[in-house]
């Protein structure tokens, strides 16, 4: 994405465009984790601190600025512009609001409503071209469409005409190697769905538009192609690989390539949605206790975090392998490489000498606790190879993340010591960072820090995290129904809850790390 020439812009033009940035990002009420790449382009090139302390209250207020007109060389004018349209669309969504903000500045830097309504639609159909595509069909009308806002309720398209109030329509589903062609007999769909209208309103700014909101009115299956759309990575064809066939109809197993040594035969399984009933320990980590139904019952935490057998290289997370062709790592696979054999070697010979259960969904105990050992020292490697603090502390919590559920496994299996010294290890991990957290990361971690230090019966420490929590927010400044406003909301509650029955929950008043009816 083409910024406009920032050497060449002056202190205030360039201010003008990064308010600009903050308020685009802003302009829907929220600020969405995929424009925070443009807010930090707009940060490094503003020079003055008190403006970037502005910048962030424009984000934490999620209030777009107010912005006057600026002169400026048109070839600039038009490549400020043009950035500003693909950022309207960077979260996936297009809100009026976002429209109303990006003709505003358009305006103002002395556009006509001809131009800056071309360049808005045209964002608008590189959205549509990246969603999934449907064929509607309703009384005379057959149309190709874009489905927006898919779940297992209904879905949204634009359509040029509106349509008869409660109107029943029949969709189906373009499979994603046709999605890109036009509606013809070579077109591949999933099978027939019958829906219902449940509302429409003219879309704001296009004239003759009607934005659509359908509802399922059948049981969906996975002939329909609507559970492929809401969980893509549970139906991924990567290259060389394929599925797994389970020996229980719980898990879902998938063979990835590893994207440190290119082993095309990584197991990597995943529990179907709602299958368990999992039981939470004091510190929220799931204990999976039956099955749910019918389904086979599987302890998911045995099996999780997947391990090629090749470099050892291990995690739980999906994203750190390779699913598809056109996928790239969102690591340095060089910099990750240097020193990671000798790291991991001592581990990986116990890897293999487990055997081929090691990398299946027959892993025992002890095969359990090597995976997590062989996790953690991945997420070790990806804290050294970090560039910036949130790098970094993703690392640092997913290590901490693999810790705490270890932990579990370890004190269900009767190594209290093990066990306990895995919650100090997760303190001395995340501790150092973090201050240097935000937002919703943040309360996380603050809250977990307290709730070991409760157990471990350091209360005098644990003040400290419940001192913070009661002033994160002294003023009421969260805006109500933003992410980090309800994790606040929950996470006091927790804490408050954790420091009442504090006399219940430290190490010596427990057997294990899950409060039972006698305690």
């Amino acid at each position: 994405m083409q910024l406009p020439n920032i050497e060449e812009m002056s202190s205030e033009e360039k201010k003008w465009f990064a308010y600009s940035i903050a308020g685009m990002v802003v302009a829907d009420g929220r600020a969405h984790q995929s424009e925070m790449k443009f807010l930090r382009e707009a940060i490094n090139f503003l020079d003055d601190k008190d403006e970037i302390n502005k910048l962030m209250a424009i984000i934490k207020n999620a209030k777009p600025p107010e912005m006057s007109p600026l002169d400026i060389e048109p070839k600039q004018a038009f490549l400020m512009l043009k950035y500003l349209a693909q950022l309207m669309v960077a979260d996936s969504d297009l809100a009026t609001k976002e429209i109303s903000f990006f003709l505003l500045t358009g305006k103002l830097l002395g556009f006509n409503n001809e131009i800056l309504t071309k360049l808005w639609k045209s964002a608008r159909s590189l959205l549509e071209k990246d969603l999934p595509q449907g064929i509607i069909e309703t009384g005379k009308i057959k149309a190709k469409v874009s489905l927006a806002k898919v779940d297992e309720n209904g879905f949204s398209f634009r359509l040029g005409q509106a349509l008869m109030p409660k109107a029943k329509i029949s969709l189906q589903v373009c499979k994603p190697n046709s999605s890109d062609t036009p509606a013809g007999e070579d077109d591949e769909y999933w099978d027939d769905l019958t829906c219902r209208m449940l509302k429409q309103h003219q879309v704001k700014y296009d004239e003759g538009c009607y934005l659509v909101k359908a509802a399922f009115e059948q049981k969906i299956g996975e002939n329909h192609g609507i559970f492929q759309i809401i969980n893509p990575e549970m139906y991924a064809v990567v290259s060389d690989g394929g599925y797994i066939e389970t020996k229980k109809n719980s898990i879902l197993g998938s063979i990835l390539r590893c994207y440190i040594c290119d082993n095309p035969e990584v197991s990597f399984f995943e529990l179907h949605s709602k299958s368990m009933i999992a039981d939470p320990n004091i510190f929220g980590i799931l204990s999976y206790v039956r099955p749910a139904g019918k389904l086979d019952f599987c302890d998911f935490n045995l099996i999780q975090v997947a391990s090629c057998s090749e470099c050892g290289f291990s995690s739980n997370n999906k994203e750190h392998f390779n699913r598809t062709k056109s996928e790239k790592p969102a690591f340095s696979v060089e910099k990750f490489s240097k020193g990671w054999e000798e790291k991991i070697a001592p581990l990986l010979k116990k890897a293999r000498g487990a055997g081929e259960a090691f990398y299946s969904e027959d892993r025992d105990i002890k095969q359990c606790i090597l995976s997590y050992d062989m996790g953690v020292a991945t997420c070790e490697q990806m804290t050294s190879i970090a560039t910036n603090d949130q790098q970094k502390g993703s690392a640092l919590r997913k290590e901490a993340s693999m810790l705490m559920i270890q932990a579990e496994i370890l004190m269900e299996n009767q190594d209290r010591d093990a066990a306990e010294a895995n919650l100090k290890k997760v303190v001395d991990t995340l501790e150092p960072i973090f201050e240097r957290l935000k937002g919703v990361d943040m309360i996380h971690v603050c809250v977990l820090l307290f709730q070991i230090k409760i157990y471990l019966n350091e209360l005098q420490s644990a003040a400290q995290y419940m001192k913070f929590m009661d002033n994160y927010d002294p003023d009421g400044k969260l805006e109500e129904g933003t992410a980090e406003f309800k994790e606040l909301k929950v996470s006091s509650a927790k804490l408050k809850a954790t420091f009442d029955d504090r006399e219940f929950l430290t190490k010596e008043a427990m057997n294990h790390f899950h409060l039972d009816e006698e305690e």
